[in-house]
């Protein structure tokens, strides 16, 4: 049991957290504590009150089923190395960084009529962490195949397809994931301020809830 605690204690708090919701809203819809219905994106019904809408298409992915354990793999996975290297404390940032990504996706649910964002989130953390990982490989099928980084998210689209998925979820996720690489890590270069602070600064009151962290307004 406390290895088990600490295991959990070890993940960094954003992925913690961000899983922990995860788990918990799947296992009340599959135990019938809740309904989709209650959960999905709907504007409308956001402006009449009911809010919790605005977070719950995020943390919604499936009841327990392959396909849920499937994707709390790759949050888990992807969020966690995202987290601990390239947002290690600059945990104010990483949050803007997922605040960014769901006000995009959910602009562009109200145009694609998008119920659940959750994998259109966890693609878009693949995705930003495959273009900072270019010249890392990785292998799929017992090393039978093998793909750079970059084309993970590419890769993922094309097996939802392939199953019958739409791909229009993973499309958004891809899409703004590249909106926030591009402005965050290429746009400074083509500048000429590759060292200097943030295009988008990072709000300050995600800075107020994390005074402990430093350097978030400065790439390491």
């Amino acid at each position: 049991m406390v290895e088990i605690e600490q295991a959990y204690f070890s993940i960094p708090v954003v992925t913690r957290i961000y899983l922990t919701l995860a788990v918990l809203t799947s296992g009340a819809v599959t135990f019938e504590f809740l309904s989709p219905l209650g959960l999905y994106l709907n504007l409308r019904l956001v402006a009449q009150g009911e809010i919790w809408r605005l977070l719950t298409s995020f943390v919604y992915f499936d009841t327990f089923s392959v396909h849920f354990f499937f994707h709390m793999h790759f949050l888990y996975f992807y969020s966690r190395r995202l987290e601990e290297h390239f947002y290690h404390r600059r945990t104010a940032r990483f949050v803007y960084m997922l605040l960014f990504g769901a006000t995009l996706m959910v602009g562009l649910a109200s145009v694609y009529n998008i119920p659940f964002l959750s994998h259109s989130l966890v693609m878009m953390v693949l995705y930003v962490w495959s273009r900072r990982n270019p010249d890392e490989h990785l292998s799929f099928y017992f090393g039978l195949v093998t793909l750079s980084a970059p084309y993970l998210a590419f890769l993922l689209l094309g097996l939802g397809m392939l199953f019958g998925s739409s791909p229009v979820a993973d499309l958004i996720g891809i899409a703004v994931g590249h909106v926030f690489w591009y402005i965050e890590d290429i746009l400074p270069r083509l500048l000429g301020r590759p060292h200097s602070k943030e295009l988008i600064p990072t709000p300050g009151f995600l800075q107020a809830l994390f005074p402990q962290e430093v350097g978030n307004e400065a790439h390491e």
